[in-house]
């Protein structure tokens, strides 16, 4: 049973933890919409420039005239003009702003932090992913490592059952013996049935992660020297976190674009001002006495608009900014109260993993010298075969809580480095 379901997990693939990393990068959908983001706060922000290129347009007109005429007085007699049927206008206007009150630089400024902000979120969404896939690829060694655990008792179970058959014959053993003995090789070929199961549901998230096809299963090989020696002081990892984590960078990024924004509210106080210039042709000059001319004319100037009701308009917009930046720094403590709380919850997960290490050792150790005990009493009929099944399920036990202990220390390692944004 156990064999069988070995070979049903199918396509599999060795992966390094560094190879899964690269791939997770590369393929991962979500980081793609990040980095598409990216993209189109540069082209927003190309266009804001814009705003300060001169503005040109071209107008042309064609009318058709019917039947022209000229009333004496009001409507009393008419004379109807000899003019031609059509008319023709031609224009260039050009418009240069010259002040619009901080308003187009401000645009752009806010449209520069925009962008960063979409940057700082691709940074966010690869630590993320690095998390992720980082927990995932350790989780499916503990399902590996447990079941070479798992399979070593089944095949120990094996050789006893046969041993036990054998003895229920000739009378030493009771047939309770052997069903307590079966039970338990049938408990550890559903605990091996279940972690291949979830070997397969692990490598599929993982796969997703990465971008590699769904139904390829996952077997990680570890490196060594993964954990370093040096310790640090919690009051050096706050530090880093504060320097390093890119949600912070992103609440004080938050704070500059509404205050941005605020700028941009209060330049609707000022005049915008633009240079302007215009050609103009037209065809006939004019009528009802017309010479078969064309009139030209060029004019330049200056235009001033200037929204006096603004006044009294933009007031409550001017409260609603303020009250935004005041907001948006209070998310920023909050933003550094979570991290806080984040980071001592990692390096707390941690040091209880590393210290718990030792004692899970000894754990191993203890359950097996007394499953030597047990078995060798079992052996000389001093012990029965209830023990020899505690014994087996304690040295079980032991072994599966000390490699999800290497490994978690492993995981809360790298949590604790997304903590400090050192991932």
């Amino acid at each position: 049973m156990v064999y069988s379901q070995e070979y049903d997990l199918g396509n599999l693939r060795i992966i390094k933890l560094e190879e899964a990393l690269k791939l997770g990068i590369q393929n991962n959908r979500q980081l793609k919409i990040a980095n598409t983001n990216v993209a189109i706060a540069n082209e927003d922000l190309s266009q804001a420039k814009i705003s300060k290129a001169p503005r040109l347009g071209l107008n042309m007109d064609y009318n058709y005239i019917g039947n022209p005429k000229v009333y004496e007085g009001f409507y009393e007699n008419s004379v109807t003009v000899d003019y031609f049927d059509y008319q023709t206008v031609g224009s260039v206007v050009a418009s240069m702003p010259l002040y619009y009150g901080g308003l187009i630089k401000n645009k752009i400024e806010s449209q520069k932090l925009v962008t960063q902000i979409q940057e700082t979120v691709v940074k966010m969404t690869e630590a993320e992913i690095k998390l992720a896939v980082t927990q995932q690829f350790f989780s499916l060694e503990k399902l590996y490592q447990q079941i070479e655990v798992t399979k070593k008792n089944i095949i120990n179970i094996e050789l006893r059952i046969k041993q036990l058959k054998s003895r229920v014959a000739n009378g030493q053993n009771l047939k309770s013996d052997l069903l307590r003995t079966e039970l338990q090789q049938s408990n550890f070929q559903v605990s091996v049935f279940q972690d291949i199961n979830n070997i397969k549901l692990v490598s599929n998230y993982l796969d997703i992660l990465i971008g590699l096809p769904t139904d390829t299963i996952l077997r990680p090989e570890l490196v060594e020297d993964i954990i370093p020696s040096k310790e640090l002081s919690l009051d050096e990892i706050l530090s880093e976190a504060y320097q390093n984590r890119y949600e912070i960078k992103l609440s004080e990024t938050n704070i500059k674009l509404y205050e941005s924004f605020l700028n941009s509210t209060k330049s609707g106080f000022k005049p915008n001002i633009n240079a302007n210039f215009i050609f103009n042709s037209q065809y006939p000059a004019q009528w009802p006495n017309y010479i078969n001319n064309t009139l030209n004319f060029w004019a330049a100037g200056l235009s001033l608009n200037w929204d006096i009701s603004s006044f009294y308009n933009l007031k409550h917009r001017v409260g609603s900014d303020k009250l935004q930046i005041e907001k948006s720094n209070t998310q920023l403590q909050i933003t550094k109260d979570e991290i806080d709380k984040e980071v001592k919850k990692a390096l707390v997960r941690y040091a209880e993993n590393k210290k718990n290490i030792p004692t899970f050792i000894k754990n191993v150790e203890l359950a097996q010298n007394n499953y030597k005990i047990v078995k060798s009493r079992y052996d000389n009929d001093f012990a029965l075969i209830s023990d020899m099944v505690d014994a087996e399920l304690q040295l079980n036990a032991a072994k599966i809580s000390l490699i999800n202990s290497n490994l978690d220390l492993i995981i809360q390692f790298y949590s604790l480095k997304y903590a400090m944004g050192k991932l």
